[in-house]
């Protein structure tokens, strides 16, 4: 039987006294975690016990991937409902929701505090803001938490969250500003928070992946500052522009995890973020179809080169854009023509060149191929190395028969 309860956390507005929150660190500490002997597997991996409040620094989970596709979710479920702004990704959030989900599925309960199973019955060890505010990191303007139990599939444990008025709210409250998200063995949970003090940069609603290098931001932060600048991973910053939230941007058109960092400022303060993202392919031109190496043969005897000639052709391996591309050479015992040339479908070749007063030996040269559009193509510039045997006996050429059977 599918069950899920829920739990709501207002946003607290800054300023606030201490008595008006709505939730609080518990004046006495909370017991300090303990981990025990090894007690169940899961994914072939044998998990520590879990004792205590939390604390654990990085719990494991059964699937990382249902969880990233549960924070992709929600924060779809936002904009189809408003086009309310993303949560971003949070690291403490997302280790007190993995840390309750390991407890609860090691001490087989179902609630928002912590319980320990001591002699088969629960004993309450601490609530659920001492848990997350104790032991996850304190500073928090606002926390909310949703649970969940029984759903096989990120989608089916959203559709039935979504059925809820109270996890609803919490999924769709404008407030919150990063998630967390903690699935083990069909135990959900979601955490919410935000504070004061931080503004996330989130790219694409908190996509893992994009197949294009164009992405969209949502920088949170407006009325509060002037002015920001942005820069791909560890690349020269842009100029100072006025504040925007929502910012077209172009990743590096190569394949791998890139990061997008964000500098804000005003009048005496700043504050910085960064969000990242994996380009599934490459969008930059590559060279591509340039041997490494040519060699010839001319005999003295018999005046001919084996090959008679070399024919090259340019390409671009990874885009469809064209390359224009020129050559330089070394070595004055060949032409190639012509010296410059686009792709696709423009070739060069290498023709060796009879020498005037032939003797036995070797002479050596090169060809350089040259991308001059688009600059920023991979693999440039490539160098093809020549060599010319020159040898006084007639070269040896080996026919093979050919036979028809019937």
């Amino acid at each position: 039987m599918r069950k899920f309860t829920w739990f709501i956390v207002l946003l607290v507005m800054v300023g606030a006294s201490t008595s008006d929150l709505p939730f609080q660190v518990a004046a006495q500490t909370p017991p300090p975690p303990t981990i025990g002997t090894a007690a169940f597997v899961i994914a072939s991996s044998v998990m520590p016990c879990y004792t205590g409040c939390g604390g654990i620094a990085n719990p494991p989970t059964s699937n990382a991937d249902y969880e990233q596709q549960v924070i992709e979710l929600v924060n779809a479920e936002r904009w189809n409902n408003g086009q309310l702004p993303p949560l971003k990704r949070e690291d403490t959030l997302t280790h007190a929701a993995r840390y309750h989900a390991n407890d609860m599925t090691h001490d087989n309960y179902f609630k928002h505090d912590t319980y320990d199973r001591v002699n088969g019955n629960l004993v309450f060890v601490c609530s659920t803001w001492d848990r997350v505010i104790g032991y996850y990191g304190s500073g928090w303007s606002g926390l909310a938490e949703n649970i969940a139990w029984g759903y096989s599939t990120p989608q089916s444990v959203m559709q039935g969250l979504m059925n809820s008025s109270g996890h609803r709210a919490n999924i769709l409250n404008p407030n919150y500003r990063e998630i967390g998200v903690g699935y083990v063995s069909s135990r959900w949970v979601q955490n919410f928070g935000a504070k004061s003090a931080r503004y996330p940069i989130v790219i694409n609603r908190e996509a893992a992946t994009t197949d294009h290098y164009r992405v969209n931001l949502y920088i949170y932060g407006a009325g509060t500052w002037t002015e920001m600048r942005l820069r791909n991973n560890s690349g020269d910053w842009t100029a100072w522009q006025p504040f925007q939230t929502n910012v077209v941007w172009y990743l590096p058109k190569t394949r791998g995890t890139h990061t997008v960092s964000v500098e804000q400022r005003k009048t005496g303060s700043s504050t910085a973020s960064s969000d990242t993202i994996y380009l599934t392919q490459d969008f930059m031109a590559t060279l591509g179809g340039i041997p490494a190496s040519a060699t010839f043969l001319y005999s003295i005897p018999e005046g001919v080169f084996v090959p008679p000639q070399q024919s090259v052709t340019p390409h671009n391996t990874t885009t469809a854009d064209a390359l224009a591309w020129t050559l330089t050479t070394q070595g004055n015992w060949f032409t190639v023509t012509p010296a410059s040339g686009n792709t696709p479908g423009a070739l060069f070749i290498i023709t060796p060149n009879t020498p005037s007063s032939p003797t036995p030996g070797v002479w050596t040269g090169a060809v350089t191929v040259t991308v001059t559009n688009p600059p920023d193509t991979l693999n440039n510039a490539q160098r093809i190395t020549l060599t010319l045997r020159v040898i006084d006996t007639p070269i040896r050429r080996v026919y093979l028969p050919l036979t028809l059977w019937q």
